[in-house]
This record gives structure tokens, C-alpha cells and sequence, in this order.
């Protein structure tokens, strides 16, 4: 009953997210895992613009602190709940101190001595803690009934200044910081970031207004008062987020994102001895501003912009010159002293676990971008796909909105390109000369050109949430399920998109009930698609109509949970999984039949088949490990451990 399967083909199998490769090569399975895994700091020279070191830290990195004299780091890790204390020469880590909340944002006393790490838990309850930099212990903790937002310090070390909203008495709170006691309250109902000027006398504190209709504004706090002495007016149209104060005290920088689709986000330019709004800057693609800081000698800004970008902002012409690539889920940012360095905390927590085929042995864990799981809309979480020639292996990252490129030699990421909105699905052409990306939260696929790295994006004609993605085997058209959420019982338009790869553009859209997975078969004659409640339809690619269906088992949903695919190298089997429980099926493709029903992991994921044809392996979406199934015996031979839920396999020779 169990197939024969051939030992020649020419082209590789293409999958949802893996390309096969030669059979008479060892295989290494590449899989996309997180998220208990330790996060990354990258260290960029500022000169260069390139990374020239990366330290493992805590899981869920998301603020950065030099000390004054820039030999020591400071990484707050909101997962793990601790401070990695680095030495920045070496990038040795010298300690790791608990903390035991989920700390983000940091400040540190100009001389050095202390560091306060700020919290944001559950039921509206922050925390304040106090570290001794010498000692390396927590010295003081206060809990607030509130949501702290930044924190700034007065220049001789006496104040913390941190605007709290949605308290009883919400509005700039100004502590001491020997004993951490609010000393007043500044009344701003909605304070939402502070930055206090190089002389101490003034803070500034966006907030969004109070009453209606809305009026967001940058109040200023005379410091010596803590009185508001005056109110900027920002526009109705963006909302305030982070500021920062230029190291001359000339200019306040506030972060706007916009509120709607009409309007783009800058960063508003506030002139400090006018209070006067000067000018605005756009970021490079539009992007949103995050955390900003500036180099030492005032000259140029970095700004967190869109996920894993880092803009440089001439800051004499107010223009975003250049971007920065990097891992992805860009927080907190800190700049040395000297100006020479960059830290840029990767709060995602995902990685590429490179497995030998034949010994299920890890050869490297790889730190990649972010997918933070449980926030997608269905189960497309990540994806990965290796060249044909095997150097490459591309990984996409949902919430760094990026694709991650390995050397497999290496076994490092060697870029970090920006896609669009939410990536879950990534293929390579036959050729290795381009990457297709699909972005589910902007309707588009990204078109990669490997060599340069240019990418174009190619807009879907329809209006849809693009889950997954395909390409033939002679790299000739690509093949996109283009979902919907169902809120119409049923009705909702869905397609598979056929993008010409000559033009890259979408030629056609074939109408699917909710396209979950998507294959292309060996001899590139049909696409498998697995849509409305866990149907298996195939589509005629010379006439791109449907030509048969089959049943696989009814859920009673309209979309289904199912986003796992693999087709064996011969054409004959198909795999496909159910993502509401533990089933993957089999199903004999020149019968149109399910001849089997796995039995496997806890929930069942991505799929992909060796290149020998011999096992499949499924990832899973709860399970910690990946099953590996015989594919004669249709019975799982072993688990791969992996230390967190998966989400992309790819095989490659090395």
C-alpha cells in the first residue's frame, strides 16, 4: 500500500515553505522556532553603518544604557525579568541580575552609580527598581497602580522624572531618586514619554490633550516650579509617542504616528528657546518613529523606524539619509559616548535551528527576527525556504516585518531585508536570483532580488490576507492563497493569486473558499490548495481553473485551521495537516483519496518532505519539538528537539 518513490527528478520539490534538493546530497532541515530563545543585541559601528559584533542576552531585549564612561552596557530582558550587564570591549557578560517583572524601559544616574528599570504588569501595576551598579544588586523597588511611561533623570541626578496614566492622580510624576518618593504630581492627564533639557530646567512631556475633540500637545514643565509654563499644540491628525532633547538643548524631537492612512508619521522639530514647532521629518519608507537617540556630538540621530529598521537622520538638513538593517523588533536604542557605537536590542525571540537530516544533531541555533506567536490572524506564523544551490537559507519574521538571510556555510544572518507588513510565507526561483515574500498585512508579495537585495513590492488585486505562497518548478509564475476573514458566513471573496515572475506582477485571480496552503506538484501541472473547511482543491496551471476536490475532514469552520503542505518528489502523496488537533493526512494523489491519517505532535504546523523522498517532518504550534514520520510506515520514528513551537522547514544540502 505505501509508495515507491522515483530517485531522479530535475527540479526540486517546491512546498509551502521548503525546497528540496539533490537526494544524493545530506540534507540539513532549517526550522523556524520561538519563542523561549535568548535575544540578541546588535552592535554597529556608527561610522560604517554595519554590525561589527552581537551579544546573546536575555529573552525579550528591549532597552540599552551605556554607563558614562561607555566600558559597560546595561540590556533590560522584559521575558526573562532580568539586566544583562555586558562589558562592551570584549561583549563578555559580567552578570545578569533578576529583577522579577517584565522590566522594559531604563535610566541611569549621570555619575553611574545607580540604574532604575521601570516595569509594566498586569492590572495596571508598574514597578520601580533601583539597581547599585557596583554592587550589582537591587537596592529599591516601589510598585505604582499605574502605566509608567520613560523615564528621564535631571542632569544632576537628584530627579526621576516618569509621566503615569490611567491612576488616581495620573500626570508627570517627579521622584527623589535617594528614596524614590514622589515628591509632586505635575496634573497631565495624558502624559505619554519626558526628556529633560542638558541644563535641568525644563522637561517636556507630550501628551494627548484632555476633553474633546482631541488636542495633543507638548507640555512645559519649569522644573524648578513644576509648574506647566507653556503648551505646545501638535497635530490632530498623528498621536505624540517618544521625545528626545538634542545634547545642545537647541531642539525637542516628538515621535507622531499617524492615525490614519491619509496622513504619514514624522518626527515634529520643537525649537526649545521659541517652543515654537520648526520643521518635521519623514523617515524613509514613511515609517513610524520609535525610540530616537542622537550622537554625542548632536550631528545625527537614530531612529527606531518600522520593526527592524534603524534610520540616520542628518540632523542639520532634518533628513533621513540612510537605514540600518537589522535583526528585527527594534526597542530601545543607546549610542557610546564616543559616538562610535550603536546598540540595537532585538526584542524577538525566534530562531533558526539547523538540524542534520540523518542524526536529528543541531548544528547551530541562529537568532533571527521576531514572530511573537499568538498574534497573527490564523496560523501562518513564519515561513522558510533554501536555494536551490543550498548557500541560502530566507527566513521571514511576522512582527519584524523583515526576511532574514543565512549563510549556510556560516550558518549567520548575513542580511536583514524589509518586506511589508507581516511576512508568513517566503519561496526561492529555481535560478536563486529572486525570493517571493508573502505579506499578509498589506496584501502584496515582496519581490527579492538575491544578489543586490532590492526588493519590489507587488500589490494583489484583490483585497485579501495573503497566508501563503508557491512557485512552479521552472520559476515561471508564483501562486499566492489570498484569505479572508470569514464574517459573512461563508461568503467572503478569497483567491489564489498567479503572479508572472517575467513581469512580477498578478496576472490572475483564481476564486478559492479561504486558501490556507498552497503546492505546486514536481511537474508543475497543478497547485494543491487546502481551503474552506479543510478541502484539498487542485488547479489546472495551464488553464488556472479548479479540477477536482476532495473532503480531507469537516471542522465545521469556514476557514480552516490547516497550513501545513508537502507533495513527495514523485507527485503521488500529498501531505497535509489539521491545525485544530494532532491529524496529518495522507492522501494518494492519483486516486484523489485520503489513504491515511497521522497521528502526530500536539498540534501539527508547517510540513516539508526530504529530499530523498523518505520522511516527512511537521513542525508544530505547541509542541516544543518536531516530528519526524516515516513516510513508508506513516508512523513518527522520532522528535526533534527544539525548545519552542515551530513554524518554517526548509531542507538544504549543508
Amino acid at each position: 500500500m505505501r509508495l515507491s518513490l522515483s530517485s531522479s527528478f530535475s527540479y526540486s520539490l517546491v512546498t509551502l515553505f521548503a525546497m528540496c534538493v539533490s537526494p544524493l546530497q545530506a540534507s540539513v532541515a532549517y526550522i523556524v522556532n520561538c519563542c523561549n530563545n535568548p535575544s540578541t543585541v546588535g552592535v554597529f559601528s556608527t561610522a560604517s553603518g554595519r554590525q561589527k559584533a552581537q551579544w546573546t542576552v536575555g529573552n525579550g531585549a528591549a532597552d540599552a544604557v551605556f554607563s558614562p564612561n561607555g566600558s559597560i552596557a546595561y540590556i533590560s530582558n522584559s521575558v526573562s525579568e532580568s539586566v544583562t550587564v555586558v562589558k562592551v570591549s570584549t561583549g563578555a557578560t559580567l552578570a545578569t541580575i533578576p529583577i522579577g517583572y517584565g522590566i522594559s524601559r531604563m535610566a541611569i544616574t549621570p555619575d553611574g552609580g545607580k540604574l532604575f528599570a521601570e516595569s509594566y504588569d498586569y492590572a495596571y501595576e508598574s514597578h520601580l527598581v533601583e539597581i547599585d551598579t557596583v554592587t550589582l544588586a537591587v537596592t529599591q523597588e516601589v510598585g505604582f497602580a499605574a502605566f509608567l511611561g520613560p523615564m528621564a533623570i535631571s542632569p544632576d541626578g537628584k530627579t526621576l522624572y516618569v509621566p503615569s496614566l490611567f491612576s488616581a492622580q495620573p500626570g508627570l510624576l517627579v521622584l527623589d531618586t535617594a528614596f524614590l518618593t514622589v515628591k509632586t504630581t505635575v496634573p497631565i492627564t495624558t502624559a505619554v514619554s519626558v526628556a529633560v533639557t542638558p541644563d535641568g530646567k525644563f522637561a517636556y512631556v507630550p501628551n494627548f490633550g484632555a476633553g474633546n475633540p482631541y488636542n495633543p500637545n507638548v507640555a512645559v514643565v519649569d522644573t524648578s516650579s513644576n509648574a506647566v509654563v507653556a503648551t505646545i499644540t501638535l497635530n490632530v491628525d498623528l498621536n505624540p509617542e517618544l521625545i528626545q532633547i538634542s545634547p545642545d538643548g537647541s531642539m525637542a524631537w516628538i515621535g507622531e504616528s499617524a492615525l490614519y492612512n491619509t496622513v504619514t508619521s514624522v518626527i515634529t522639530v520643537i525649537q526649545t528657546n521659541t517652543n515654537q514647532v520648526v520643521g518635521s521629518i519623514t523617515l524613509l519608507a514613511e515609517a513610524s518613529p520609535g525610540a530616537v537617540v542622537f550622537s554625542p556630538d548632536g550631528s545625527r540621530a537614530y531612529v527606531a523606524a518600522n520593526g527592524s529598521t534603524v534610520d540616520v537622520v542628518n540632523v542639520a538638513k532634518m533628513e533621513a539619509v540612510s537605514a540600518i538593517q537589522t535583526l528585527g523588533s527594534v526597542a530601545g536604542l543607546a549610542v557610546s559616548p564616543d559616538g562610535t557605537t550603536l546598540l540595537v536590542p532585538n526584542s524577538g525571540s525566534s530562531h533558526v535551528q539547523a538540524i542534520a537530516q540523518s542524526s536529528g544533531r543541531e548544528l547551530a541555533s541562529i537568532p533571527v527576527g521576531a514572530m511573537d506567536s499568538g498574534n497573527q490572524l490564523y496560523l501562518e506564523y513564519g515561513g522558510a525556504a533554501v536555494s536551490l544551490d543550498g548557500t541560502r537559507a530566507y527566513v521571514t519574521n511576522y512582527s519584524s516585518s523583515n526576511v532574514s538571510v543565512v549563510d549556510t556555510a556560516s550558518k549567520r544572518v548575513v542580511r536583514s531585508v524589509p518586506t511589508g507588513s507581516s511576512p508568513v510565507g517566503v519561496v526561492v526561483s529555481p535560478d536563486g536570483s529572486k525570493a517571493y515574500v508573502a505579506n499578509s498585512f498589506s496584501n502584496s508579495v515582496t519581490a527579492i532580488e538575491t544578489a543586490s537585495f532590492a526588493a519590489k513590492q507587488i500589490p494583489m488585486p484583490h483585497s485579501s490576507y495573503p497566508s501563503s505562497i508557491a512557485i512552479s518548478p521552472d520559476g515561471t509564475h508564483v501562486y499566492v492563497a489570498g484569505n479572508n476573514v470569514p464574517p459573512d458566513f461563508g461568503n467572503a471573496p478569497c483567491y489564489i493569486f498567479v503572479i508572472d515572475t517575467s513581469s512580477n506582477t498578478a496576472v490572475n485571480s483564481i476564486r478559492v473558499p479561504y486558501p490556507m496552503a498552497v503546492a505546486v506538484s514536481p511537474d508543475g501541472t497543478k497547485v494543491y490548495v487546502v481551503g474552506g473547511s479543510a478541502y484539498l482543491y487542485t488547479i489546472s496551471t495551464a488553464s488556472n481553473t479548479i479540477t477536482g476536490s476532495l473532503l480531507l475532514e469537516y471542522n465545521g469552520a469556514n476557514d480552516p485551521a490547516t497550513s501545513g503542505i508537502a507533495v513527495t518528489p514523485d507527485g503521488t502523496r500529498l501531505f497535509a495537516d489539521d491545525g485544530g488537533d494532532n491529524k496529518i493526512f495522507e492522501v494518494d494523489l492519483t486516486q484523489n483519496k485520503v489513504v491515511l491519517t497521522i497521528t502526530a505532535g500536539s498540534v501539527p504546523g508547517m510540513l516539508a518532505v526530504t529530499p530523498d523522498g523518505s520522511e516527512l517532518w511537521a513542525g508544530d504550534y505547541q509542541a516544543t519539538w518536531a516530528s519526524v514520520i516515516d513516510i513508508a510506515s506513516g508512523t513518527v520514528t522520532k522528535k526533534i528537539p527544539l525548545g519552542g513551537q515551530s513554524y518554517g522547514i526548509a531542507f538544504g544540502p549543508r
